[in-house]
C-alpha cells in the first residue's frame, strides 16, 4: 500500500463542488470524494504557503518548528541541530525525534518521491532525505516563475515519476512509499483563457462583501485593497483594473474558479493513471489544500492574509486503502494539516517521531464518531501576525501585529450565527475570550519550541508580507 498526497496551492474548501459548490469547477474532485472520507472542518495549523508546508512534513505546529511566515526567517526548520545550545552528540541523539515525514520514509529503506516547485520559494527544508525529487518547470516568458508551472506539465511529470515509486529494483523499495504531487494553478497570477473563464462568468455571488463593503474598501488605500491597481496584472485578461463593485468581484471570482476547473482536469488524469497503473484502490490517497484564498470578506482581495476561514480553511478528501474496509463518508471533527503527517507514517506501519505534535486520522476514518480534540489553534504570520482558537461555535483571534489593516487586538466569532465572520462579538462575550485567551496561551506553552515562540518574534519585527506595499 502507497501513500499519494495531492497538495493544491491556495484553494478554498468552498469552490469545490463535494463542499457544495455550485458552479462545476471540480468534478474529478468530486468523484474522488465519492471514494474518501470528507473532512467539513479541516484547517491548516499555519498560513500561508511555507509556514503550512513546514507543519505538513514536519508533524509539528509553527511555534514549534519555527516556520511561522516567509522570507529570511523562514529558510530554517527548527531542529536540534539548528539549535545554538545544542551541538554534536546532544543534537544527534535527539535528531531522531524531529524527523519530518520524508526523512521518516528514506531511513526506513521506502520510497518517498515529491513533483514539486515549491522549494525554490526558497525552502531548501522542503527538500531534505526524499529518494526522488522533480521538478515541474514553468514556461518562458514574462510573469512566469517557479509559482507559475501549469498542472499539465506536472500531470506529465508526476505520471514519468511514479516509475521511481513502483520500480521494484530499486534497493530502498522495502514497503510502502510516499508520493506527494503539488499544484500551483488557483495561485494567481490567473492564467486561463477569455473561453475558460466565459464558463464561470454567470451565477450567484457570495454574501460579502457587499456592495457597500466594496465601496468602503476603496477608502482604505491598503495594498490589495479594492482601490489597487494590482489587479490589472492578478486579472490579465479582465477589463477590471480594480475591485469598483459587485460585477468586477464576479470577475475575479470567474478567473480562480477557471484555473479550479484546469488543475481538477488534471488531477483527474492523474488519478487515471493510477487506476490504469493497478495503484488507486490499495492507496491511502490524501487531496488537500496548502491555504485558501479571501476575497474581499474582510478587506483584503485575492489574498491569503489571516486566520479568517477563507485562509485557513482547506478541503480535506482521505481515501482510505481498499483493503482498510473503511467505507467513504464525511468528519465533522476539528482537524489541522499537522495531523496529515501522522496519518501518513500511521497508514504505512511506520512510527511517528516523538516530537509531532499532531494525531493520526486513522480512528477518525474508521469511526466518524471517535473521540477528538474539541479545539484546535491556527496561526497566520506573512501578512498579519494572529493566533486564533477554533471550538465548535466560537473563533477567537488574537492579532499581535495588524500589517496596517485597523485590526482589532481581540476579535470573537459565533461560527454557528455567523460563519462569514462579520460581526466580532468580543465585547459581548468577555466571559468567552478570557477563556479561549487562557486556552490559547497555555497551548503555546504546552507546544512551543526550543527557540521560542516565533510568531511573537513575527509580530515584533513586523510580518515579512509587509514590504510587498512598505
Amino acid at each position: 500500500m502507497n501513500v499519494f498526497v495531492i497538495d493544491v496551492d491556495s484553494l478554498r474548501q468552498d469552490h469545490v463542488g463535494a463542499y457544495g459548490y455550485a458552479r462545476s469547477t471540480t468534478p474529478n474532485i468530486d468523484a474522488f470524494a465519492e471514494d474518501a472520507v470528507r473532512f467539513d472542518r479541516a484547517y491548516v495549523a499555519n498560513s500561508p504557503c511555507m509556514p503550512s508546508r513546514a507543519a505538513l512534513l514536519s508533524g509539528r505546529y509553527g511555534v514549534s518548528n519555527g516556520v511561522e511566515t516567509h522570507g529570511s526567517r523562514s529558510q530554517v526548520l527548527s531542529t536540534p541541530h539548528t539549535w545554538q545550545d545544542y551541538g554534536g552528540d546532544d543534537a544527534l541523539a535527539l535528531a531522531d525525534d524531529y524527523r519530518t515525514l520524508p526523512e521518516c520514509f528514506f531511513d526506513d529503506g521506502r520510497a518517498s518521491v515529491a513533483v514539486s516547485s515549491f522549494p525554490r520559494h526558497p525552502a531548501p527544508w522542503f527538500y531534505h532525505l526524499w529518494s526522488d525529487f522533480h521538478h515541474p518547470r514553468e514556461p518562458e516568458g514574462e510573469m512566469e516563475y517557479f509559482q507559475t508551472p501549469r498542472a499539465a506539465d506536472v500531470t506529465d511529470l508526476a505520471t514519468d515519476a511514479l516509475d521511481h515509486l513502483t520500480d521494484g529494483d530499486r534497493p530502498y523499495q522495502r514497503g510502502p512509499g510516499l508520493f506527494y504531487v503539488q499544484y500551483w494553478d488557483p495561485h494567481a497570477p490567473y492564467k486561463r483563457s477569455d473561453a475558460e473563464v466565459e464558463r464561470f462568468r454567470d451565477g450567484d455571488l457570495p454574501p460579502y462583501p457587499t456592495a457597500e463593503q466594496i465601496e468602503r474598501h476603496h477608502e482604505w488605500d491598503r495594498w490589495r485593497s479594492a482601490s489597487d491597481p494590482y489587479f490589472d496584472y492578478a486579472l490579465r485578461h479582465s477589463p477590471y483594473e480594480t475591485i469598483e463593485n459587485r460585477q468586477a468581484l464576479g470577475e475575479l471570482l470567474a478567473h480562480y474558479d477557471a484555473e479550479i476547473r484546469y488543475v481538477d482536469e488534471q488531477i483527474g488524469r492523474f488519478l487515471d493513471e493510477l487506476r490504469a497503473r493497478g495503484l488507486y484502490d490499495d492507496a491511502l490517497i490524501v487531496l488537500t489544500a496548502d491555504h485558501g484564498e479571501e476575497f474581499g470578506e474582510h478587506g483584503c482581495y485575492r489574498e491569503h492574509w489571516s486566520t479568517h476561514d477563507g485562509t485557513q480553511r482547506v478541503p480535506l478528501l482521505v481515501k482510505p486503502p481498499a483493503s482498510a474496509d473503511v467505507g467513504p463518508g464525511s468528519s465533522d471533527h476539528l482537524v489541522t494539516n499537522v495531523d496529515l503527517a501522522p496519518t501518513v507514517a500511521a497508514a504505512a506501519g511506520l512510527e511517528p517521531p516523538d516530537a509531532w505534535q499532531g494525531d493520526s486520522l486513522l480512528p477518525v476514518l474508521d469511526d466518524a464518531v471517535a473521540d477528538w480534540r474539541d479545539r484546535i489553534v491556527l496561526d497566520h504570520g506573512l501578512y498579519t501576525a494572529q493566533r486564533a482558537v477554533r471550538t465548535d461555535r466560537w473563533k477567537f483571534v488574537r492579532t499581535y501585529n495588524d500589517g496596517e489593516w485597523d485590526l482589532p487586538e481581540r476579535a470573537l466569532y459565533d461560527m454557528a450565527a455567523d460563519p462569514w465572520e462579520q460581526e466580532n462579538v468580543a465585547a459581548e462575550q468577555p466571559e468567552v475570550v478570557a477563556d479561549l485567551e487562557d486556552e490559547m496561551a497555555a497551548w503555546a506553552e504546552d507546544h512551543v519550541g526550543m527557540e521560542g515562540d516565533e510568531l511573537r518574534e513575527v509580530a515584533r519585527t513586523g510580518p515579512a508580507g509587509l514590504s510587498l506595499y512598505q
